[in-house]
């Protein structure tokens, strides 16, 4: 695992179980929690690896996020966003079979676990969550995003190969694209967005599918500007 240089997590609860209300379809006022080269026509490439392979093998993982991710069909996926903008492409290998050099040009990565409570926050096995790491300053909009994002699944929510766990990808992909959760912004379910819904534990009602609300892609199109 590539360890993160700055441990910034926002975090996503368990599906099953209470939480608080988010509103994050509106962009997060911190400019680093989100990615550089979304800004540009710029490929995203994203590994995906398994902490254990009894449960989800590395090639399981990778074709289930790589499927919710570019291969749902128009208006259910990140990919393509901005004109093409948000062009991701995933490796071949898990993220820790390539060298230092070649892995620091993979600006996300993807892990399925058990448990990333010594990241994300305790319970033990509870929370997903994101986290962006090493500042790349950006002169035409004055200030630093993120190189790199780090996206924690845990097996029991956001590491199910169903749609439980399509929902949860997708909410924390919005994330990495710079969508805040509960108190960044407001308490609000409108308007209605992924990122609050009760698919991910949140109970806002008002969307309830695992793809992104067109508020979430209105508010990444925002961010990309």
């Amino acid at each position: 695992m590539r360890t993160p240089t700055v441990l910034l997590a926002t975090m996503a609860a368990l599906a099953l179980m209470p939480a608080n209300p988010v509103h994050a379809s509106h962009p997060n006022p911190d400019p680093f929690k989100h990615l550089h080269n979304m800004h540009y026509s710029a490929t995203e490439q994203f590994c995906v690896e398994s902490f254990d392979t009894a449960q989800v093998s590395h090639a399981s993982a990778r074709s289930f996020v790589n499927q919710t991710l570019t291969q749902m069909g128009s208006g259910k996926v990140w990919n393509g966003l901005g004109e093409g903008r948000i062009d991701l492409r995933v490796t071949n290998n898990p993220c820790s079979a390539y060298d230092p050099a070649t892995r620091a040009t993979i600006e996300i990565e993807v892990y399925y676990g058990w448990d990333w409570s010594g990241v994300c926050g305790a319970p033990v096995g509870y929370y997903n969550c994101v986290v962006h790491d090493l500042p790349v300053w950006d002169a035409e909009r004055g200030h630093n995003d993120a190189r790199w994002a780090y996206v924690y699944l845990v097996f029991s929510s956001g590491g199910r190969l169903d749609n439980v766990g399509r929902g949860f990808i997708n909410h924390e992909f919005g994330h990495v694209w710079g969508l805040a959760d509960h108190g960044v912004v407001n308490s609000s379910c409108t308007p209605a967005s992924l990122m609050h819904s009760s698919v991910v534990g949140y109970p806002c009602t008002n969307w309830p599918n695992w793809y992104p609300s067109p508020a979430d892609f209105q508010s990444v199109l925002r961010i990309m500007a």
